[in-house]
């Protein structure tokens, strides 16, 4: 049975079954593996800590293997007083572990450092920290000070790691949090380490847990959790009746009216047609335009005078159809990595997209990208708002008029098109989902790829890009169909 984790304390306070399966080794056979655009998430965290480090030159790496040497070795550095700074120092007592990213001595006490690859303040930062000082004081470490350092909105490329990150003093809170942790030591170090799995029990918590179709939800087609945007309150009222399945909720239980369409449809097994999805549809001018956008957003940014994960629109495709399903043209631009080419990308569209017809996207998605280039060049905000007054949400639309049994509760086109276009897949591409072309992207802006590499990239990324667009087209083509 392996140690008390971060993961696997604060998971204990949310599923008791969850983190006796992370301490038993049992979820990892259960999760998927990291997809790219993930694994590029880590590597980026992993730059960002490498380069909080070089802040303090004299500081001392704990890079022990295992966790009993890592430790041994940290309290070995931690009572030598020429030693004034450690990275990664380790801590276990009781069966709990913990590293602190950064430990500084403070006038006979230490300053502990959390280090994120974010720009923005979390409370889930706030715990993690919490429970790194709830472990260090069981170990006798006395913490006067624990900070969190973030990646500096103002940090440019070219800047030094001093204007990299930005630091904020969490003291009160941690200390307050981890005096809310403290009743749950040993507690959580019990259950976690007993040899009978607990039993789970359904909670509103269950609803974004990835093993929840696994777990308690393994087996029912139709979740109460499918109800778009089901409270706390409503959860709690159906678990009460002890109603799990939306086909089993009664009429008279008080829903929206979108939640009821849900419900209806579900125990009707039958789509639900909107009054207005006729006249929606019937609203698109044409030659209309189907436009998809991908794009690269890093801590540390690809180009010159651009902030830390500014949103880069990096490639983008176009399908120009006549009618439902037509399609007469198709255009597709993909940025040179090497340089910042949103002017060009801008320049590129209003060129291949004029006129005064349709154009559809999925989510707002694209009209967020076109305002950012606007902003970003004034010059072209004219014409790129002439753009944004022809947008049409195909999402927005089946969101209000339409829904199918087996979408169960999103209407995201990875949901959708598979439903309605049952003859169409990502399958057989290299790369098939947004977060990975956005990795990859990165890749070759960072010179990971070889140099006989690089075309087959970027045709790998053109042909995910149009993808997307022409998914697009058939699904409006066959949502014409139920009009």
């Amino acid at each position: 049975m392996r140690n008390v984790t971060k993961e696997i304390f604060l998971n204990s306070l949310v599923c008791p079954k969850l983190a006796w399966l992370i301490r038993s080794g049992e979820v990892s056979q259960m999760v998927p593996e990291a997809t790219l655009g993930e694994k590029f998430r880590i590597e980026q965290g992993i730059d960002i800590g490498k380069r909080a480090r070089e802040l303090h030159p004299k500081g001392f790496l704990v890079n022990e293997a295992d966790i009993m040497s890592a430790s041994k070795r940290t309290t070995s550095l931690m009572k030598d007083p020429k030693f004034s700074t450690i990275f990664e120092g380790a801590f276990l007592i009781d069966g709990f572990v913990a590293k602190a990213d950064i430990l500084k001595r403070a006038n006979g006490s230490w300053h502990m450092i959390e280090v994120k690859s974010s720009v923005n303040d979390k409370e889930e930062f706030i715990d993690d920290m919490a429970y790194t000082f709830m472990v260090l004081a069981h170990s006798g470490v006395n913490i006067a000070k624990a900070s969190l350092l973030l990646v500096s909105k103002d940090f440019r490329l070219g800047m030094g790691n001093a204007e990299l990150f930005i630091e904020i003093d969490h003291t009160d809170d941690v200390q307050d949090r981890a005096a809310l942790f403290e009743p749950f030591w040993e507690p959580v170090e019990e259950e976690t380490r007993s040899p009978i799995k607990p039993e789970p029990a359904l909670r509103f918590e269950c609803r974004s847990c990835v093993l929840f179709k696994e777990c308690l939800g393994k087996g029912i087609e139709n979740h109460i959790f499918e109800i778009p945007r089901i409270t706390q309150s409503k959860f709690d009222e159906l678990k009460d009746l002890g109603i799990v399945r939306i086909e089993d909720i009664p009429n008279e239980f008080p829903l929206t009216e979108k939640q009821v369409t849900v419900k209806n449809c579900v125990q009707s097994k039958k789509p639900f047609v909107g009054n207005n999805l006729k006249r929606e549809l019937g609203s698109i001018s044409w030659p209309a335009y189907y436009l998809d956008f991908e794009t690269a957003m890093t801590a540390i940014p690809l180009y010159p005078n651009i902030a830390p994960y500014t949103q880069l629109p990096t490639q983008y495709s176009i399908h120009k159809c006549s009618q439902p399903g037509g399609i007469i043209d198709h255009f597709e631009y993909l940025a040179d990595p090497e340089r910042d080419c949103r002017r060009e990308l801008a320049e590129s569209l209003i060129l291949n997209i004029k006129g005064k017809s349709s154009i559809i996207v999925y989510s707002s998605f694209e009209k967020t990208i076109i305002n950012s280039l606007a902003k970003a060049y004034p010059d072209l905000s004219e014409e790129l708002s002439l753009l944004t007054a022809r947008l049409i949400d195909l999402a927005s639309i089946i969101g209000s008029h339409f829904y199918h049994p087996d979408f169960h509760g999103s209407t995201s086109v990875k949901v959708t098109l598979p439903v309605l276009v049952r003859d169409m897949s990502y399958d057989d591409l290299e790369i098939a989902d947004g977060d990975s072309a956005m990795a990859v992207f990165a890749y070759m802006a960072l010179g990971k790829y070889q140099a006989s590499e690089i075309e087959s990239v970027k045709r790998n990324l053109l042909n995910y890009c149009k993808r997307d667009t022409l998914a697009l087209v058939k699904l409006h083509e066959r949502l014409v169909r139920y009009i």
